[in-house]
């Protein structure tokens, strides 16, 4: 008898576990849905839905419903797929389409490359993209150079540009490479919202494993906090020499 209750007990108990952590799992869903709704609003989602798969489980992937042309689509699943906790982002009239390679471009020539890098280097002109600090949120003092970066970018062909994030060695080093790479992340969807492929660019977070100076002093530290472009022929396996910040 006794064992007999202690099973009914022990089932209970894994029910009420189940339905616990199912409540949990929609509170965290129903956050993110709201959270990414806010996310399509900032980026100007008029008229665009997202909802989130639910059956015949609960996922973290957001699916966006309405009508857009392909670099407004591409930037709207950029800023959904930025919100913390979303593992991706798709359209729902994409099907599997959504994740077919698209057809590669043709390699550019190294002249190209190195003319797309000194349009960026040009656009860049000695500044640098600013963010609130400890935060990979842009400061709007730097929508005029990220305007200018989409612009240098928008007719390089057959590159990839490598968005590199890096930042001072202050603090916890961890928290660097993920700030960094947060940052990286938030340039290239920044520059998708105005209309580069965003195939052609790729984000890397380094930290402060790659120190512009050395030394501990402000000065040092805010040329450290930047973030570089690398464009490279996208046949190649290894960034140009050449950087922007």
């Amino acid at each position: 008898m006794t064992k007999t209750l202690i099973g009914a007990g022990a089932t209970a108990l894994m029910a009420m576990a189940s339905h616990s952590w199912l409540h949990m799992g929609e509170n965290f869903i129903n956050k993110l849905q709201g959270n990414s709704e806010a996310a399509l609003g900032n980026a100007g989602g008029t008229g665009v839905s997202v909802a989130f798969e639910r059956d015949p489980a609960l996922t973290r992937i957001a699916i966006l419903s309405g009508t857009a042309d392909d670099a407004t689509k591409a930037a709207l699943l950029a800023a959904v797929r930025a919100v913390p906790g979303v593992k991706d982002a798709r359209w729902a009239d994409d099907g599997a389409a959504a994740t077919a390679t698209p057809p590669a471009e043709a390699p550019a020539s190294a002249a190209t490359v190195a003319n797309c890098q000194a349009q960026v280097d040009a656009a860049i002109n000695g500044q640098t993209i600013q963010f609130r600090s400890g935060s990979a949120y842009i400061n709007p003092a730097s929508n005029g150079l990220i305007d200018a970066l989409a612009a240098a970018l928008g007719p390089c062909a057959g590159v990839t540009v490598e968005v590199a994030g890096h930042t001072d060695p202050l603090g916890n080093a961890a928290a660097n490479q993920t700030l960094s790479q947060a940052r990286a992340d938030a340039v290239v969807a920044a520059l998708t919202a105005k209309g580069v492929a965003a195939s052609r660019m790729v984000a890397h977070g380094f930290g402060s494993t790659r120190l512009k100076v050395e030394g501990g002093g402000a000065e040092a530290n805010a040329a450290n906090r930047r973030i570089e472009f690398h464009v490279t022929s996208n046949s190649a396996a290894a960034p140009a020499a050449a950087t922007g910040e």
